[in-house]
């Protein structure tokens, strides 16, 4: 009788439990979600503003060069001065001359009829005209806007100054000071784009969540539908309940198994760093021009007793949500060590790299932990190296100062997955990195014709001017191996060479490809 008492409460509890939960986390979810979405387009927001004055700032300077040419004849010399003034520029088309309000010659030759200097749409800061939708005659391609200043003009695409990699679906634009819109990324209604450029605008409506920033001359803007955030779509609400319904009749098996084992995915997370179920893969990383192993990647890999393998893409992503992430990473620092304290020490030129989160790179809290184990070990500091996803460096003031800390300590650090999320080039020059990994994503379209695979050449070419190493991730043809090796990009990891091995597997693949003894190169910068 009590059995079946208890069975029916607990059947009434459950219930309860499946409509309860998911009516109030589907509102909550909405309001984080909301909030969170606010926050990612006023970093895109400023990002685009940046982007914009640098643009604006880069035509000033061309213009000066134009003045201080000090010719007005239209020249040959003229006429050259202007095209090596363009040729210098990164986001300038053209440089004009007018002479009496009219366009006489530009870096391209004599204008053989005339054009009228175009009326200004915006007049900026230190008098610099500003004219949009311009249609220039010796370009076919979409409408133009000029900066003027005194008898010159230069002519720029505006999509240049919106040119910002985004990672989710948002409209952004710019328009000047007084409201007049300049470029756009995609569609947005009039009446929003009205309100939107309005001083003290509200960051968000029925249908749309926004965000803005402002400079002397212009206005940058982010916006996004609410029903595209993730988590935030009004049917998830429908969804959450009819599924608790059904998860009700289940609950009194969840509950009873529940109680029996892990009692929520924190939780087991939190017990397996406990009995440390985590074991360490490592991936070879291969000197293109020699075919040598010169080092390898750490990856974490979490064996589930109760559910085998768990791949990381699950558990890293809790561990960072549940605070949880400083114990994987001493986890992580005392498997390599107890893995690869015996190579390391026999080989002083191998090196491993570990996956650093971005929370404990801003607080540096593993650096001295890492220290420690390396001491026991006597595996050299320079023998490990830090690798940071570009999320870590969204607050780059302070992961600026762990960076320096560990390079400090003898440490390399590199920024992984470079190209899918927030870095920029002025991020890159502020950090005082060594070494940078091309995404997977980018490595992929290398020689599938796809607009991505422009970007590649531009982050390999970025990467050489700024002294960086290079390391390709994902290769996986040995069409990638030859396009990397042409580019002067000296490493590369894959499954070209080998998937991620266990240690001691790694330790047999290692022999096969190096020789003790033989130096690896050091990164472009002093540590």
């Amino acid at each position: 009788m009590r059995r079946r008492t208890i069975l029916l409460v607990t059947i009434c509890a459950a219930v309860l439990a499946g409509l309860l939960p998911p009516i109030t986390i589907s509102q909550l979810l909405r309001a984080r979600a909301v909030e969170a979405e606010q926050q990612h387009l006023d970093e895109y927001a400023r990002w685009t503003l940046l982007r914009a004055d640098r643009t604006l700032a880069d035509a000033r300077k061309i213009l000066g060069r134009a003045e201080a040419l000090g010719r007005r004849d239209c020249s040959r010399e003229h006429i050259a001065g202007m095209r090596a003034i363009v040729m210098d520029a990164q986001d300038a088309k053209d440089v004009g001359f007018f002479r009496d309000g009219r366009l006489a010659c530009t870096s391209l030759g004599m204008i053989e009829r005339p054009i009228a200097r175009p009326r200004p749409d915006a007049t900026l800061s230190g008098g610099y005209r500003l004219a949009l939708r311009i249609e220039p005659r010796l370009f076919e391609s979409q409408p133009m806007m000029a900066l003027g200043h005194g008898d010159y003009a230069v002519l720029i695409q505006p999509g240049q100054l919106i040119d910002v990699l985004t990672d989710s679906h948002m409209t952004l634009g710019i328009a000047t000071a007084s409201g007049r819109s300049i470029a756009l990324s995609g569609p947005v209604d009039a009446g929003l784009l009205r309100r939107l450029l309005q001083p003290g605008m509200a960051r968000e409506d029925d249908r749309h969540i926004f965000a803005s920033h402002r400079s002397a001359d212009l206005i940058a803007f982010a916006i996004s539908d609410r029903d595209d955030a993730p988590g935030r779509n009004g049917k998830d609400n429908v969804v959450l309940f009819s599924v608790g319904l059904g998860l009700s009749a289940l609950l009194i098996g969840m509950v009873i198994w529940f109680s029996r084992q892990r009692l929520s995915p924190a939780a087991g997370l939190a017990i397996a760093i406990r009995k440390r179920e985590f074991v360490v893969h490592y991936q070879p990383i291969i000197e293109i021009a020699t075919g040598r192993c010169v080092a390898a990647e750490a990856l974490l890999r979490w064996h589930d007793p109760d559910g085998g393998w768990i791949p990381p893409d699950s558990f890293i992503p809790l561990a960072e949500e549940t605070g949880l992430i400083a114990g994987l990473t001493d986890l992580m620092i005392d498997r390599v060590v107890e893995d690869m304290g015996r190579l390391l020490r026999a080989d002083r030129d191998l090196h491993i790299s570990i996956n650093i989160s971005g929370e404990d790179m801003e607080n540096g809290r593993f650096l001295p932990v890492l220290a420690r184990a390396l001491k026991r070990s006597g595996i050299a500091a320079s023998q490990i190296w830090l690798e940071v996803t570009e999320r870590g460096f969204i607050h780059a003031e302070a992961a600026s100062a762990a960076v320096a800390a560990a390079r400090a300590a003898g440490h390399m650090v590199t920024i992984d997955d470079f190209g899918t999320g927030y870095s920029s080039l002025s991020l890159l020059e502020q950090l005082p990195l060594d070494a940078l990994k091309i995404d997977k994503s980018f490595i992929d379209a290398i020689a599938k014709g796809a607009a991505i695979s422009v970007v590649t050449s531009h982050i390999i070419d970025m990467a050489h001017g700024l002294g960086f190493h290079i390391v390709a991730e994902g290769v996986e043809t040995a069409e990638q191996e030859d396009y990397l090796r042409g580019a002067r990009v000296p490493f590369a990891q894959g499954w070209l060479y080998a998937k991620p091995l266990p240690a001691r597997e790694f330790e047999a693949f290692l022999s096969g490809v190096r020789t003790p003894g033989q130096p690896s190169p050091r990164a472009g910068r002093d540590v």
